[in-house]
């Protein structure tokens, strides 16, 4: 049964691509494309990305679920996902989310019964504009060293 302990269980998946637009540092709210490139061992039927961004504070973890793909079967090999999230509602970023000065960003492959099977974590960095006080982002590739 040793074997068994050796190998995951689920499908494996391994990414072989991360893509933003902007790569660059932006300002904190603007929006964001996403292309991602990945292979799996298993079909994925109805399987979704979700995306969130997520801050630890010294009091709780906080989470903004920013947006999802529609649910689509992912076959067994390569296979390749995108969105376009639109700007971020302001409004709706606790003001210690904005204070962390650090978060991620996370895209978590997500089954049909909501059982997330992996997720990219992109670190955030969050700095002020000196000049403006304008909050502004600049998210990691996890792709790129």
């Amino acid at each position: 049964m040793a074997d068994e302990e050796d190998h995951p269980t689920g499908p494996t998946i391994t990414m072989t691509s991360v893509a933003m637009n902007p790569e660059e540092e932006c300002a904190f709210e603007m929006g964001l494309g996403l292309a991602m490139g990945f292979t799996t061992d298993t079909d994925l039927p109805d399987f979704r990305w979700e995306m969130r961004y997520v801050v630890d504070t010294p009091k709780k973890r906080l989470i903004i679920e920013v947006g999802s793909t529609d649910p689509t079967t992912y076959p067994v090999g390569p296979n390749e996902m995108q969105i376009v999230l639109p700007a971020l509602d302001m409004s709706i970023v606790p003001e210690a989310m904005m204070r962390a000065g650090n978060g991620l960003f996370v895209a978590a492959l997500t089954g049909p019964e909501g059982q997330e099977i992996m997720a990219v974590n992109m670190v955030v960095q969050i700095t002020v504009d000196e000049a403006t006080g304008t909050l502004r982002r600049f998210i990691y590739n996890p792709m790129e060293e």
